[in-house]
């Protein structure tokens, strides 16, 4: 007797386990490509390695641990601090789409007691919802310690599992970058200089945002006090510092009012780093594809802004 002369009620459990098959398999698909092959995860599966090279090289303790998204990965020389003004440094920053929760959990598990953790999140980040970003879950899972999700009140396995899937949006500008022979990325590998700063090489037109938000959500400001207890329990120094943007000169006067009002509400939680700029840089030579991006000279004059920042820290 063939399949088409079962009864209904046999046809059915076979059918549904094969659905579940497809399913499962599906998903065991797209999560291999999204560890293995996702072009963005590779990259910065890439900086993550770059990192933990650099960290090797660095005493245990009294080290300055720089964290948020690509504006510090882009603005920031470890090699520079090292080198031209005696700190040494980490840079952690990776990518703002993985949000601040998997970024701070990234920075918070390499800190050692007697380190400092200097926290410099794009605003943007702090004015929304604390939730674990799908680009986060990635990226954890797809590096060498993703048991860091499940610790402290992580996300439930089921998100990281969801999380593990390349979107419709993402499978079809894949599709059209490979039909009209783009790369697959906007950045290389290439880019990636030694202690995981990321040296932009891409140019674009760079246009100034105008004022930005002046006040965290109370999602985040529970968030940053849980943080702040964290690193008191290990030891660790913390503060904020903004991240150094592009603004029109035109524009300059009312962004920095916004990021004073805005760090006047954090520094409620956290001790604030700020100099005269207030996070604002008029000068658009220095930015390479974004507000948030400087090329290689302006990464290495950010690079002595920050550092005059944190030698004033240690001192108080």
């Amino acid at each position: 007797m063939d399949s088409s002369t079962l009864p209904s009620e046999k046809r059915l459990p076979n059918l549904a386990v094969r659905l579940i098959l497809t399913a499962i398999l599906t998903w065991v698909g797209g999560a291999l490509y999204t560890i293995y092959i996702n072009p963005e995860v590779t990259f910065f599966r890439r900086v993550h390695q770059s990192k933990v090279a650099w960290e090797k090289t660095l005493p245990d303790s009294k080290r300055i641990l720089f964290v948020a998204g690509s504006s510090c990965m882009t603005s920031l020389d470890p090699v520079a601090l090292r080198d031209r003004h005696g700190i040494n440094a980490l840079n952690l920053g990776l990518g703002a789409g993985m949000g601040p929760r998997l970024l701070a959990r990234y920075a918070i598990d390499r800190a050692r007691q007697g380190d400092s953790l200097l926290l410099s999140f794009e605003q943007g980040l702090l004015i929304g919802p604390m939730d674990w970003e799908p680009l986060g879950l990635q990226f954890a899972m797809a590096t060498d310690d993703p048991t860091r999700l499940l610790q402290f009140e992580g996300p439930p396995v089921s998100q990281i599992l969801l999380a593990l899937r390349p979107g419709g949006y993402h499978l079809f500008t894949l599709l059209g970058k490979a039909l009209l022979r783009q790369p697959w990325y906007r950045y290389s590998s290439a880019e990636i200089q030694i202690g995981g700063w990321h040296q932009v090489s891409v140019r674009r037109l760079v246009s100034s945002p105008g004022p930005g938000p002046t006040a965290l959500s109370s999602e985040a400001r529970i968030w940053l006090k849980e943080v702040h207890r964290e690193c008191e329990k290990k030891g660790i120094q913390v503060a904020y510092t903004p991240p150094f943007l592009y603004g029109a000169d035109t524009e300059a006067t009312s962004i920095r009012e916004a990021n004073r009002r805005f760090l006047v509400d954090v520094e409620s939680i956290l001790p604030v780093l700020r100099d005269a700029e207030l996070g604002v840089n008029t000068n658009l030579t220095d930015y390479a594809d974004t507000v948030a991006h400087p090329n290689g000279a302006g990464a290495q004059r950010n690079t002595d802004r920050i550092a005059a920042l944190v030698k004033a820290w240690e001192i108080k």
